[in-house]
């Protein structure tokens, strides 16, 4: 394994939660928290949805869907 890749898995290992949510769930709350960040901020979305913040830090997948989904949802600045 490379050193990168390590250093991802242990991170991601010590930032896991007794209480955690699974792709399924992070996808039906997606649209809310990205409606939330879009709108106001991300901290105002990690605080109303903290498991969803969580799930997309800790799930490459996941986090690049909130991305794009982000990208495409704010206004021009």
């Amino acid at each position: 394994m490379e050193r990168a890749a390590l250093i991802r898995f242990l991170g991601t290992v010590f930032e896991a939660r007794e209480s955690e949510i699974v792709c399924s769930e992070f996808f039906e709350l997606l649209p809310a928290y990205v409606d939330l960040a879009a709108s106001s901020s991300a901290p105002a979305a990690q605080a109303a949805f903290p498991q969803v913040a969580q799930h997309s830090a800790q799930c490459s997948e996941c986090g690049e869907e909130y991305q794009a989904l982000l990208q495409i949802t704010r206004p021009p600045q």
